[in-house]
């Protein structure tokens, strides 16, 4: 369904709230789970809960590491809170609002690339 149609290089435009409610999401999130053993990729000694996007550009046709992470709760709350410059858990529309908090921010993209590092790491572990 929301997968490549064709062309690799023509992507459809992919409507987030029916896409982050399909299972295909489901079962991406699970796979990018099971890939740090189900480790937080910010806090490693914490499960992780959900797949997080550190960037919407590929949405749809994401890939692990790279537009998404994997976090614990604490984590979200976290990138999407004090990072984002708010006292409590804000969406990205929200933090849009203001023109220079975008999302990603300076601060969100440097825990994006800290997971990744652990994220690298987490997935080798499970090898050992």
């Amino acid at each position: 369904m929301f997968g490549f149609k064709g062309n690799s290089n023509a992507r459809e435009k992919v409507n987030y709230y029916s896409y982050m409610n399909s299972n295909e999401w489901k079962n991406k999130s699970r796979k990018f789970r099971r890939k740090t053993g189900d480790r937080c990729q910010i806090f490693p000694w914490l499960k992780a809960e959900s797949s997080h996007h550190a960037t919407y550009e590929n949405l749809g046709y994401e890939q692990w590491n790279i537009d998404c992470i994997v976090v614990s709760h604490s984590a979200h709350k976290l990138i999407h809170g004090w990072l984002a410059g708010f006292r409590r858990d804000v969406g990205v529309s929200k933090q849009n609002e203001n023109p220079k908090n975008k999302y990603p921010n300076r601060l969100q993209k440097t825990i994006h690339w800290y997971a990744r590092i652990v994220g690298v790491v987490l997935y080798f572990i499970k090898f050992i």
